[in-house]
């Protein structure tokens, strides 16, 4: 490959490197937000699936508002297997309830939080590669420029763009780890709430069709 070429590329990257790290910050801070905001949504449709459950029986757990979202609708689901381990005719009766469930949202969101959480974990490892990159990018245009000789300016500002990159990149790899951290016990409860939901419904419903047929 032509090395003027090459010696343009890493000019065109390393005068945007700055730009292209701030672009993965917005993409991040996006995603981070996206996520947050799906996980508010899919408590709200926990509320809507634990009340519309739970609907006709007199001895279901009362709500406690104290409670979380999570902890109420984990109640739902125990009081559900509790029910129909001791009586499996009451299968039909949360399957009646379970009308409509089957497609809500509750049973496929839990898809789109992990995808997006996959993302921020994978963009998170990419910030420490932006600020190596950044340094190797301000050695080779130091070499380009120089032709090999060492001149003290080109040298300085060389350091300078390796050592703000590499500080860059270590700065917001921290930072979103943090938020990734705070968020991850969140997610695995909301994925394993969505599968234990799913399976409990898949298992009534399947019973349910049995018996009719």
């Amino acid at each position: 490959m032509d090395s003027s070429l090459i010696q343009s590329l890493f000019q065109v990257i390393t005068n945007n490197i700055f730009l292209i790290i701030f672009l993965f910050v917005i993409v991040e801070t996006a995603l981070a937000v996206t996520i947050f905001l799906l996980m508010r949504k899919h408590e709200l449709v926990l509320q809507d699936v634990s009340a519309n459950l739970l609907k006709g029986f007199r001895d279901a757990p009362d709500k406690d508002s104290t409670a979380n979202v999570h902890d109420n609708f984990q109640s739902a689901l125990d009081f559900m297997k509790y029910k129909i381990s001791n009586d499996p005719s009451m299968k039909k009766s949360f399957s009646e309830n379970a009308k409509g469930l089957g497609q809500r949202s509750v049973l496929g969101r839990y898809y789109n939080i992990e995808v997006i959480a996959s993302l921020m974990s994978t963009i998170v490892q990419i910030f420490p590669l932006l600020g190596i990159l950044g340094t190797i990018l301000a050695i080779a245009q130091t070499a380009f420029q120089n032709s090999g000789q060492v001149d003290v300016s080109s040298l300085s500002n060389a350091f300078v763009l390796a050592m703000d990159t590499t500080i860059l990149g270590i700065f917001f790899s921290i930072l979103f780890m943090v938020i990734e951290s705070a968020l991850a016990p969140k997610i695995e409860r909301i994925i394993n709430e969505s599968l234990e939901f799913r399976k409990i419904i898949a298992n009534i419903q399947l019973s349910t069709n049995d018996g009719d047929s």
